[in-house]
């Protein structure tokens, strides 16, 4: 074949790969786009499902005070933008450079993707909004938003390690949770229990998995907004049950943030529903508290905190709808 009738062939074929490449990458930016959307509509169909069939929109008349009830709402929406907070302070200690409103925009657009089975969801959800606007991969990201998920979970457990001694005393419930906590922090701060665990689900899962591995200096760097976001909820779930039940004391307002952690880490319960309602329950009954009571403000909880899910989403839409002409945003 004549030299010059090889290389335009082959030229016909290189554009031709081209284009099919250009053509499979365009609609590939279409489908993330898309998947986006389609995850949050997807996410809050399961959200409503869920609590549809365990009936939690039936329950008994409550009276509320208005003031503590208000009082609660505004501590739980600060919690939530606190959360926000947080993701944002991780990402600019890993010199991701987005701003507040972004951060809140990524973090609240996928806040009900815990909601879908399967947990995962909620740690790639709003690392893919990140990585739509970086130059960082969804991978990576998501790996940095899974270190923000940890020290977010430890310390819901440390804050609530005294007030479990202090109701319960050296008991049972008090050695569950202490042992949680300082398990949870030995896995993520120590590299031999660490290094361990990654053994050990290596052989159940036949792959090596992710799971950061912090120094204490930076988990201390990543503690400040989780702190303020626990107390700030722990705080506001005190003044909500107080609003319909004044002889709710403030020490029993620590089961909230335990119930929450223990809901994330029960992987198989979307958005820990059911898990966190037992446990709120079960804790509540063995301070003395009536079982009816008792199961009244664990699922009242629930639709509590959902209130503060739905803040946060209508927030980051918000901020969203109001990004300004010809400027990139999440």
């Amino acid at each position: 074949m004549n030299k010059r009738v090889f290389f335009l062939s082959q030229g016909k074929n290189n554009i031709f790969l081209m284009a099919v490449n250009f053509y499979f990458c365009s609609k590939f930016s279409e489908m993330k786009k898309y998947f986006k959307s389609v995850l949050i509509y997807v996410s809050l169909i399961f959200l409503f499902i869920y609590l549809y069939k365990l009936d939690y929109f039936a329950f008994q008349d409550v009276h509320f005070s208005i003031t503590p009830l208000i009082i609660s709402i505004l501590l739980l929406w600060a919690g939530y933008v606190l959360s926000a907070l947080s993701w944002w302070n991780i990402l600019y200690r890993h010199r991701i450079v987005v701003t507040v409103k972004q951060a809140i925009v990524s973090h609240g657009q996928a806040i009900f993707a815990k909601y879908i089975p399967g947990k995962i969801w909620t740690i790639l959800g709003r690392a893919s909004k990140v990585a739509s606007h970086t130059d960082k991969s969804v991978s990576e990201l998501s790996f940095i938003s899974l270190k923000e998920q940890l020290v977010y979970l430890l310390i819901g457990i440390l804050i609530s390690i005294v007030p479990v001694y202090l109701l319960y005393g050296f008991s049972l419930i008090f050695l569950f949770v202490f042992l949680s906590g300082f398990g949870l922090f030995l896995i993520i701060f120590n590299k031999t229990i660490h290094n361990l665990l990654l053994w050990i689900l290596a052989k159940l899962m036949k792959k090596t998995p992710e799971l950061p591995l912090l120094t204490i200096n930076n988990g201390l760097k990543l503690s400040i907004y989780n702190f303020l976001l626990w107390i700030s909820w722990t705080l506001g779930f005190y003044f909500f049950v107080y609003s319909f039940d004044e002889s709710f004391s403030l020490d029993l307002a620590f089961v909230f943030p335990i119930s929450v952690v223990y809901g994330v880490l029960a992987i198989i319960m979307p958005g820990g529903i059911g898990v966190r309602e037992g446990i709120i329950t079960g804790y509540l009954v063995l301070s003395g508290v009536e079982l009816e009571v008792a199961t009244t403000i664990s699922v009242l909880s629930r639709l509590w905190f959902v209130v503060g899910e739905v803040f946060i989403f209508l927030l980051a839409l918000v901020l969203q709808i109001k990004k300004k002409p010809n400027t990139s945003s999440i």
